[in-house]
């Protein structure tokens, strides 16, 4: 041919590209991968392939890593300038090892492992074309919100697909404190299923069941979605108070058994699944189904992989019909013997990411439920718009009646059973008043419920009762509530028997930090805080002012100044009132018209004295016959308020109203004082008050009268032992370390001894006890709680009747119902004050007295006012006139009588107010 030919032939006859492109599918899902293979083919048939075209190279492998490697090598040795891959998460990051070392590209259809790249994020030669698990773990645990699913369990394969698929959704759970992750269970990857009908899940499926969680996470790859469910409905875990959600992988399974005419397909009605948007429902997808059909295709050919396939070569051929645009390597020559890097695949790869119109990725899922009809939408999710339904309206789940749950029912069941019906437990105790105790007839080790009685079982009894359980009591072998031995490193006591799975839970114990590195515990059902006790024993005192001892020295010093106040207060109205007996007889001689009166009145001014130094008595008997002892001078108040004190009267007591108001304040001030005064010097003289000095647990340091002690294998010596505090530390290891609570409470009643301990537990067992000193110290504050093992499943609902039982009051009546006594002892004396009174403590006292002195002084002006009153009405004067006549001769009274400064003869100001003839006050 000669070179003109050549050229003609050239210009005439367009070049064709011809590119090999590999698909990897598995011969273990061979429905699903004719699927592919039929979908890929018609795709492909579609395609304007002038220019460029595109030839398939099939490729199968089973499950086992060295299949998807050979697999692979002979897609390489067929010149492939990418790889279309149906594998999983585990198989794909495998492939995209190996064809990364070469720079061929690989589409994953169904992988979501997070940390292979998505379409958008890819910049090592793979692409993702379903979106990331994270997504998935988000709109599962909202759907698990929704329905107040906060106890769940999970059920994963053991490779990158089921741990990293649900890796987020764990995360997820712990940030929020409602979920708890009730069982996590993970299988190998590789088992294979067996052909005869045996199990290989029952162990993962048991501990499921053992969890009692009626949630279960499905996520583990396609081939096992049959096989688990099988032995889910075998073992009970299919019935209708329990709830599958499934991942991608088992909905993709599902849509294919749901065309299956000899799938058991009644097994999985009532699952709900999630499955990313592959574009069902759009006008590309409604195109390529319709196509298809009338090709003669079937509409169950249309899975997600084979969907997905589909979008994958739409995208390769777009980007390598691009790339033919101008000149690229083209021309891949590889072989996994000879690893070669092909440059044109970086070409390929970013071509591809530039065609997915800026490389966006739908992130959409379906809520799929499988029904007698098939898997059927029942809801979307999306990162915006989060869960929805089927026609992307926002909805309250709770409330629809168009998903149908597992059994057929149309409400949605609770993440936890009602009731614990079937189960049979094993609870700790140890008998201790009044927490449990064991009935006089029943034998030692009695494990009967009939046997005990008290606090404790009490309150198992009602909870067996609600949730239906039955049960049996066991004590630990050597009787202690236990704690943690240094020397041997090990428990002792209850905690012991919980940790060996003796026991499933035990009776009240306290919460410490110690205790719960080994065990777990309910919600707490009482709280508690650590107390002394100590045995105040009788003494004789040696003291020679031993009477001094109730008050501080200011005290008796303010009582001096108060008697003295008040006397001179109570001589003072005395002579002001005008209706004390003082005030009554001068005004009548001021006032009286008699011979006698008008004498002694003419005597006083003529002599300038005081109406008491104009009597002349004849001789002195006749004088010391008219001294007036019934008078409340200075002197005789002095009497009145001294004899208060000794609970004695005299003969002298005011009449005025003010007088007797001042007296009874100060005899009620007397009578608490003298109650006070009593009650201490009463415990002063007969109590040993060195127990009485210890108020803080530091105080045991600082004094040698008194030894103390814990008892070693209970809360408050481990908290003491355990807490990062040198004194506590050095106060349980210096205390006496008592056997049990009998052998403490001896001990403290033979004196000379302070036992530490729960507050309540020492409340109790000496409430009777007249001469002890209870001293709480505000430290060590705890909780009781039921213990029990580490993430136990009866946990949930014993916390859910516990938490109901506190609402409802009922934990707080029960505990006062036995720690309350109904005999109160009744002791022969008060313990007194543990300290001197001193005057802040009498403050209170003391205002009382000055209240009242007050109001004394305020009733002597209204008496004023009163005797005004009854002058104007039996003289007939006004009333302002009376008034002032008494103010007047009051005024004269206070000079003269009081002073002795009389008023001189002519004084008209003095003059003003004298008694006229007829009696009357006349100006």
């Amino acid at each position: 041919m000669t070179r003109l030919s050549v050229l003609i032939f050239t210009l005439l006859v367009p070049v064709f590209n011809c590119y090999n492109v590999g698909i990897l599918m598995s011969s273990e899902r061979l429905e699903e991968s004719l699927a592919i293979s039929r979908l890929a083919d018609f795709t492909v048939s579609r395609f304007d392939q002038n220019k460029t075209t595109i030839t398939l190279q099939k490729q199968y492998h089973d499950s086992s890593y060295l299949s998807v490697v050979d697999g692979t090598c002979d897609l390489f040795k067929k010149n492939v300038v990418a790889i279309i891959s149906q594998s999983g998460s585990s198989l794909t990051k495998i492939q995209f090892n190996l064809a990364s070392q070469f720079n061929v590209p690989i589409i994953s259809t169904i992988a979501t492992n997070p940390f292979l790249e998505s379409a958008n994020e890819g910049r090592n030669g793979s692409l993702r074309l379903l979106p990331s698990d994270l997504y998935q773990s988000k709109a599962i645990f909202d759907l698990l919100t929704e329905y107040k699913w906060y106890q769940f369990a999970i059920l994963a394969s053991a490779d990158d697909y089921g741990i990293n698929g649900v890796v987020h959704l764990q995360y997820l759970a712990s940030q929020d404190s409602n979920f708890n992750i009730a069982s996590m269970q993970h299988f190998p990857a590789g088992l294979d299923i067996p052909s005869s009908g045996g199990r290989i899940f029952e162990k993962e499926l048991n501990l499921i069941k053992k969890s009692l969680t009626k949630v279960v996470v499905l996520n583990c790859g396609q081939k096992f979605v049959e096989q688990i469910f099988r032995e889910a409905q075998e073992l009970g875990l299919m019935e209708s108070s329990y709830v599958w959600i499934g991942t991608d992988a088992v909905a993709a399974r599902l849509e294919i058994l749901q065309t299956n005419p000899t799938a058991n397909t009644e097994l999985y009605r009532g699952i709900l699944t999630t499955i990313p948007n592959f574009g069902k429902g759009t006008d590309s997808y409604s195109a390529l189904e319709t196509a298809y059909i009338e090709a003669g295709g079937n509409t169950s050919d249309f899975v997600i992989s084979s969907v997905k396939t589909s979008l994958g070569l739409e995208l390769l051929f777009s980007s390598l019909r691009d790339l033919d645009e101008e000149e690229w390597d083209n021309s891949p020559s590889l072989d996994c013997t000879t690893p070669e890097t092909w440059e044109g695949g970086t070409e390929v790869f970013n071509a591809m990411v530039k065609s997915l119109q800026n490389g966006t990725t739908i992130i959409e899922y379906d809520i799929l439920n499988f029904k007698s009809e098939g898997l059927v939408k029942v809801g979307g999710w999306g990162p915006d718009a989060r869960l929805t339904n089927h026609n992307h309206t926002k909805v309250e789940w709770l409330d629809r009646d168009d998903i149908e749950f597992i059994g057929g029912g149309k409400s949605p069941p609770d993440d936890l059973g009602n009731s614990l019906t079937g189960y049979h437990l094993r609870i700790g105790i140890v008998p201790e008043p009044p927490i449990a105790l064991l009935r006089e007839n029943c034998p030692e080790k009695a494990t009967s419920p009939n046997c005990w009685y008290g606090w404790n079982p009490d309150i198992i009894s009602r909870l067996a009762t609600d949730l239906n359980f039955t049960y049996e009591f066991v004590q630990p072998e050597d009787g202690k509530y236990g704690s943690f031995h240094k020397d041997t490193n090990s428990w002792t006591g209850i905690i012991r028997d919980i940790i060996e799975e003796r026991v499933d839970f035990s009776g009240a114990i306290a919460i410490n930090s110690e205790r719960s590195h080994a065990i777990g515990y309910t919600a707490p059902i009482v709280e508690d805080q650590a107390a002394m006790v100590v045995y105040l024993k009788s003494k004789s005192s040696t003291n020679m002012f031993f009477f001094l001892e109730p008050f501080e020295l200011s005290v008796w010093a303010w009582l001096a100044a108060l008697a003295a106040g008040m006397s001179i207060l109570m001589a003072f109205l005395g002579k002001l009132s005008s209706l004390g007996r003082y005030g009554r007889k001068i005004h009548a001689m001021q006032t009286c018209l008699c011979a006698g009166c008008e004498e002694r009145r003419e005597e006083k001014r003529r002599k300038k004295c005081r109406f008491r130094d104009t009597l002349a008595p004849e001789c002195l008997v006749e004088e010391v016959d008219g001294d007036e002892m019934s008078d409340l001078t200075l002197n005789n108040s002095f009497w009145l308020v001294g004899t208060g004190f000794v609970s004695q009267g005299t003969e002298t007591l005011p009449i005025a109203p003010s007088g007797r108001l001042l007296t009874f304040v100060w005899w009620f001030f007397v009578l608490i004082l003298t109650s006070m005064y009593t009650a201490n010097l009463t415990a002063h003289l007969t109590l040993d008050r060195a127990g009485d000095r210890i108020h803080h647990l530091e105080d045991l340091l600082h004094q040698s009268e008194y030894s103390w002690g814990l008892i070693r294998d209970r809360n408050m010596y481990t908290m003491m032992e355990y807490v990062g505090n040198e004194i506590y530390n050095k106060i349980a290891d210096k205390s006496d370390k008592i056997t049990d609570l009998a052998e403490a409470i001896q001990k403290v009643k033979e004196g000379g001894f302070v036992f530490i301990d729960d507050s309540t537990v020492i409340e109790y067992n000496l409430q009777h006890e007249c001469h002890v000193k209870i001293v709480k110290t505000g430290k060590f504050s705890n909780h009781w709680a039921f213990g029990t093992h580490s993430n136990s499943p009866y946990k949930v609902y014993f916390d859910k009747m516990l938490l109901k039982y506190r609402e409802q009051g009922w934990l707080t009546s029960k505990f006062d119902e036995w720690y309350s006594s109904d005999e109160k002892t009744s002791c022969p004396t008060t313990l007194g004050s543990k300290k001197k009174f001193d005057v802040s403590v009498l403050a209170g006292l003391f205002l009382i007295l000055g209240v009242g002195a007050l109001c004394s002084c305020s009733v002597v002006f209204l008496e004023l006012l009163y005797v005004a009153y009854r002058d104007s009405v039996r003289t007939g004067d006004s009333y302002w006139r009376c008034l002032g006549g008494r103010v007047c001769r009051k005024y004269r009274e206070v000079r003269e009588e009081w002073f002795c400064r009389t008023r001189q003869t002519g004084d008209k100001k003095s003059d003003k107010f004298k008694p006229s003839s007829s009696g009357e006050i006349r100006d």
